[in-house]
């Protein structure tokens, strides 16, 4: 590797650790938040109409919501699946130099543009009536020859050339001695004593263009197989990973405290009784269902009373206004707030104005 290869290989590295670090924060700190606040009883009101909701729902549109429900799952797999070939295609392509032959046949993935037109100079392609040319990152089909009398001229053919690289050009002459010269359809001058010493051998020829071809899809191939397409796709499948891991735990949450609540209250979703919940300072919570007043302290179930239709109206009330004074508190009414600014501002001016009047 060249030192600007290297250089851009350590910028990739630190721009995707920390574009992985900001995403596993933010979303660490947003889900924890969220599986707090639920198991803490904050959300119990939300939860439990989010649960209504589901219920109908699903009496509703049963099949529907399996159908949708089975073909998103469907969809996600197949959309991951694709991805995991491409990838293992892609590192496979490079352990074996883009060599993908299995058996008799295969694939190569086109990294230069030597073939993708006809040169003018290169008479025998205009006058043969050849234009099976291809382009780059196209992936075409490879197939072997049985000996060396099936190789034919104008073949377009695969071969590794002095460097160990695999070049895919046409045979433009065949010798007596039963080597080749080859060419590219876009190049002017011929591959010999070039691309390897001498002349072509038929040892040296993987096979021949098959006229299968998959255009532009090696793109995606090349970029998976470098380096920085294998760091890309290993912290994108950190992410996933990581956000279904709190995804997760975060579903678990709510539904246990679903389970929880309904344990206790005996919700009937499909009656009209509403669900109303007060909370006030030190995360108590009072939660009036059916005549019912269930109180929970930091989440946890205390008791329940009986209570009249006036006393959840009055008791709410009153508990409002003590929840409302308490300025300190995680869930201050803003409303207030702002009231009480006009009052202090009032009293201030109104305080100006009595000693303006003593002066005067």
């Amino acid at each position: 590797m060249s030192n600007i290869e290297i250089l851009s290989l350590v910028v990739t590295i630190i721009c995707l650790l920390s574009f992985c670090l900001v995403f596993t924060f933010l979303f660490r700190h947003y889900y924890i938040s969220n599986i707090n606040e639920i198991k803490e009883g904050r959300a119990d009101l939300d939860l439990i109409e989010y649960n209504k909701e589901e219920e109908i729902s699903k009496k509703k549109n049963t099949k529907k919501a399996k159908i949708y429900k089975v073909f998103s799952k469907i969809s996600g797999y197949l959309v991951l699946g694709i991805v995991v070939v491409i990838f293992g295609f892609s590192l496979y392509a490079r352990v074996f130099n883009n060599n993908l032959i299995f058996g008799n046949s295969g694939f190569i993935v086109i990294a230069s543009p030597s073939m993708s037109e006809r040169n003018d100079r290169n008479d025998y392609l205009f006058t043969n009536n050849l234009t099976n040319q291809f382009d780059t990152y196209d992936i075409i089909g490879i197939s072997k020859y049985n000996s060396i009398s099936d190789v034919n001229l104008y073949d377009v053919v695969a071969f590794y050339g002095e460097d160990d690289v695999i070049y895919v050009h046409r045979i433009i002459e065949i010798n007596d001695d039963n080597t080749f010269i080859t060419r590219g359809d876009s190049n002017s001058i011929s591959d010999n004593n070039r691309l390897y010493k001498g002349n072509l051998s038929y040892e040296n020829i993987i096979g021949y263009y098959n006229e299968a071809r998959a255009p532009l899809i090696g793109v995606f191939v090349i970029f998976l197989q470098s380096n920085s397409g294998i760091i890309t796709i290993l912290s994108i499948v950190y992410c996933l990973l990581m956000f279904d891991h709190y995804k997760s735990k975060y579903e678990e949450t709510l539904y246990n405290r679903l389970d929880y609540l309904d344990k206790i209250i005996h919700f009937d979703y499909y009656e009209d009784n509403k669900v109303s919940e007060l909370v006030t300072t030190n995360y108590k919570e009072y939660i009036y269902y059916k005549n019912k007043e269930y109180s929970f302290i930091n989440g946890t179930y205390l008791n329940e009373k009986e209570v009249s239709s006036d006393y959840i109206e009055s008791i709410k009330k009153e508990k409002e206004e003590i929840y409302k004074s308490d300025l300190y508190s995680d869930k201050v009414d803003t409303k207030l707030i702002d009231k009480l600014k006009n009052i202090f501002k009032k009293n201030k001016d109104d305080s100006k104005e009595n000693n303006l009047d003593k002066k005067e």
